[in-house]
């Protein structure tokens, strides 16, 4: 078995969909299940039934996959340790960070605290938010700054809020919205579920399907164009590089529709002295009281 072949394992459990595990992993579907062919050789064991709804495992593969998480996770102590027997003192904290936290505020955050920390190096891993937060649920990162309320077996502690925002070029009445087109972006799913209940209790109508681009930076370049209009969370500090119109969105009770930024990690006694007191900073200096 290769560490490649426990990753396939991993992922195919968290999500039983060859072709989006295939796409995630960056490989075509017919190597993915020449891959899988090999493992139920080696272990002489069915691992996966196809149905029409996607894979479904059976109880020797379930075991396997589980056992893929463990390794995955020892395998990272592992290097991590080695790293450091190599030669290179300075610990690794691996962080998970949505991609707009890690653009306004995670750079400032590990500056601050680098300064008395050189023992320190990190490693930042941008994802979307609902994926990060599985990641720290799983120990695939140490600590994680994830946007939306999730479930899970972590401890989290609340360190911001963004507002929510309607992005133009021009200024715009709320009624003339449903006639314009709409610009969405790669998202997490908890941001989407605010967004699009807060147009369907507005306007009573579905979630136009409207134009669809890869990061959030992208819908705002084409709303400067005039192509449209785009609904995002930004924060306070939001430079806004465009010059578009920002417009609040609220609930119908008039309060501000907001989203929370929860810092997570996992609760378990062993943890390293670094980790410790990176985690005791962020509880100190950057959660809301």
């Amino acid at each position: 078995m290769k560490d490649s072949d426990w990753q396939i394992l991993y992922e195919l459990y968290k999500t039983p969909n060859m072709t989006k595990v295939a796409s995630r992993l960056y490989i075509t579907q017919p190597s993915l299940t020449k891959r899988l062919q090999a493992m139920e050789e080696e272990f002489q064991i069915k691992i996966v039934n196809r149905t029409t709804k996607g894979v479904e495992f059976t109880r020797e593969g379930e075991v396997l996959a589980q056992k893929a998480q463990q390794y995955l996770v020892f395998m990272k102590g592992i290097r991590r340790e080695l790293r450091q027997l190599k030669g290179n003192k300075r610990e690794i904290i691996t962080i998970g960070s949505s991609y707009t936290y890690n653009k306004y505020v995670l750079p400032e955050i590990l500056f601050e605290y680098s300064k008395d920390h050189s023992d320190i190096r990190f490693e930042v891993l941008n994802e979307q938010s609902n994926l990060l937060f599985r990641k720290a649920c799983d120990g695939e990162v140490d600590v994680a700054f994830v946007q939306g309320d999730y479930k899970g077996a972590v401890l989290q502690r609340r360190v911001d809020e963004y507002q929510a925002y309607i992005l133009t070029k021009e200024c715009i009445q709320l009624e003339d919205l449903p006639h314009m087109s709409r610009i969405n972006y790669k998202s997490n799913d908890r941001s989407k579920e605010l967004l699009n209940n807060w147009w369907e209790t507005h306007y009573n109508l579905l979630v136009p399907a409207g134009m669809s681009v890869g990061y959030v930076d992208v819908a705002w370049q084409l709303v400067s164009k005039g192509l449209g209009y785009t609904c995002c969370f930004l924060p306070e500090n939001y430079e806004n590089p465009y010059n578009l119109v920002l417009t609040p969105m609220e609930n119908l009770d008039g309060t501000p529709l907001k989203r929370n930024t929860w810092f997570v990690y996992r609760d378990v006694e062993k943890r390293s002295e670094g980790l410790k007191d990176f985690i005791a900073y962020i509880n100190k200096k950057i959660v809301l009281k």
